[in-house]
């Protein structure tokens, strides 16, 4: 006697995600486990954090959600699951009402990745001073690589290149992979440059793709105010005095453009990045500068003066 059997094909189902609103897209999700508060259980469950949110996510409803900007710690803590000994995340976080505190545990292999992302989007502050600390450990390329991306927030590849005027797009990438991001991780505990396929630009809400972007929540570029720093009007030049510390004339660099300028410096060891406004837009390549007994001074000619001349 034979038996026939029929094989059926069992259609393979993708973990659903959970629904994302406007402009927010998935950076990390894994299988693992969660508990809420003093919860003994462990549940297993899908963790999703995007550039709003960690969500923890249970077949197609979300369970747990909360928005990065009120977390306020993490920990990697050492915890019993299934028998063994492993590390999960313990995220902290205000509660919408009142001022108390929240905890949430989760479970997953790749724990650190985690740990590291979330404290990029949520925690990690970055100001002039942590990026004087990165720069002040790097070659003249790689500050320019850095600073660039300070000013500009994110940059192609292709741009990178042209500003250092590189041979080639490897070059660019081994300064940000082997020098400027491994020296981060010493300053502030990660990478401070992430290459992203696409993301969006929360203050222009352009979509921009395949960039490398600096991480964590910037403060604007400001001029110390504990340095001199004058600006006249002389007619058709402007005068800047300013004092810098450290480091010789052959050493600065001026970066002009309309009524900004960009005072700079590549010496190891004596970062030097101020940049403000001027009282008229100025020419970008018709300007004298010298220095003595840690003065600068800056003559830089009107875009008016050129105009007014040819009349």
């Amino acid at each position: 006697m034979r038996i026939s059997s029929t094989k059926t094909n069992i259609p393979y189902r993708k973990t659903a995600i959970p629904p994302l609103q406007d402009s927010e897209y998935i950076i990390l999700q894994s299988q693992g486990g969660y508990k809420h508060n003093r919860a003994f259980v462990w549940k297993i469950a899908h963790g999703f954090l995007t550039n709003q949110r960690f969500v923890i996510f249970m077949g197609r409803t979300v369970r747990f959600e909360i928005a990065l900007s009120r977390i306020r710690d993490l920990a990697v803590e050492k915890t019993v699951f299934i028998i063994r000994t492993k590390q999960c995340l313990c995220v902290s976080y205000q509660a919408e009402k009142g001022s108390g505190r929240n905890r949430i545990w989760f479970l997953a292999n790749d724990i650190e990745k985690w740990r590291k992302r979330i404290y990029q989007l949520s925690l990690l502050r970055v100001d002039q001073e942590t990026i004087e600390k990165i720069a002040a450990q790097l070659d003249s390329d790689s500050q320019d690589i850095l600073w660039y991306l300070w000013e500009k927030r994110h940059a192609r590849i292709n741009q990178l290149a042209e500003l250092i005027d590189a041979p080639n797009h490897m070059y660019v990438l081994l300064k940000i992979r082997e020098i400027i991001n491994p020296i981060s991780e010493k300053v502030i505990d990660c990478p401070i440059l992430s290459f992203e396929r696409s993301r969006v630009d929360s203050e222009t809400g352009e979509a921009v793709l395949f960039s490398w972007w600096m991480i964590g929540h910037q403060e604007r570029l400001v001029h110390r105010e504990d340095r001199l720093l004058d600006i006249f009007d002389e007619g058709p030049y402007i005068q800047v005095i300013m004092e810098v510390r450290g480091v010789e004339a052959s050493d600065l660099r001026l970066d002009v453009h309309e009524d900004r300028l960009t005072v700079r410096s590549h010496k190891i060891g004596a970062t030097l990045r101020e940049t403000f406004r001027l009282p008229a837009q100025v020419r970008a390549h018709n300007h004298q500068m010298h220095l003595k007994n840690n003065l600068l001074e800056i003559r830089l000619s009107k875009v008016q003066d050129t105009v007014n001349s040819g009349q």
